[in-house]
């Protein structure tokens, strides 16, 4: 049997198969106001793609108050989870892949209570999923996504990424494996060091025939 050459496909989850910055800003206005934070949304807003973790120590916040703030966070966000929206095309680009024996899964710097409850939220289909909680170290490190090439049983020149943030960007050139970036996603780049394009998930499929 050939080894396809592209045999499994990873997605970042937000800003790439769902949109929740509406429920992001929100929670994160409610953690200003309950913890008195000078941060604003903006601020938080260009650290998204990194773990929770991670963005609290860019932002310089009290490491006394992480776990806290990340309860609370969670919390507010899941609240509102009626305002985060599923992108374009996605179930129907996931039951494609899965009909053509791509193997999928999701690459993402959200925590595995979060992302668990808006995967069954929208009932998106996929293999496997891999959480902060799981690796040492998060995005841009190449962790993650050899962790979940793994677990996929999958070498990392058979894969690719789609992201939307220069982190994502950053984690498929570190792992070797292929890589497009989501243009309508949360990070429009102004440059990139590596890999192809994607204006709409759609085209995952027409790439995938093309291969």
């Amino acid at each position: 049997m050939v080894e396809k050459a592209i045999n499994c496909i990873l997605f970042d989850f937000d800003g790439v198969l769902i949109d929740s910055l509406p429920a992001m800003e929100i929670a994160w206005s409610s953690v200003q106001e309950k913890y008195n934070i000078r941060n604003n949304f903006l601020d938080y807003r260009k650290y998204i793609g990194l773990p929770f973790s991670e963005i609290l120590i860019k932002l310089n916040i009290d490491k006394l108050l992480h776990k806290p703030i990340k309860e609370h966070y969670s919390k507010i966000t899941s609240q509102n989870k009626k305002l985060i929206k599923l992108n374009p095309y996605v179930i129907y680009t996931l039951d494609w892949l899965k009909e053509n024996s791509i193997k999928t899964g999701i690459v993402t710097s959200k925590d595995k209570i979060r992302t668990e409850e808006l995967i069954e939220y929208f009932q998106i289909n996929i293999e496997t999923i891999v959480t902060p909680e799981l690796t040492r170290f998060g995005k841009p490190s190449p962790e993650p996504i050899k962790f979940a090439a793994n677990k996929l049983k999958v070498k990392l020149n058979q894969i690719i990424y789609i992201g939307d943030m220069f982190s994502d960007m950053e984690c498929a050139l570190n792992s070797n494996c292929l890589y497009l970036h989501y243009m309508n996603g949360y990070q429009k780049l102004d440059y990139q060091i590596y890999g192809g394009q994607i204006n709409s998930i759609l085209e995952i499929v027409e790439y995938m025939k093309n291969i």
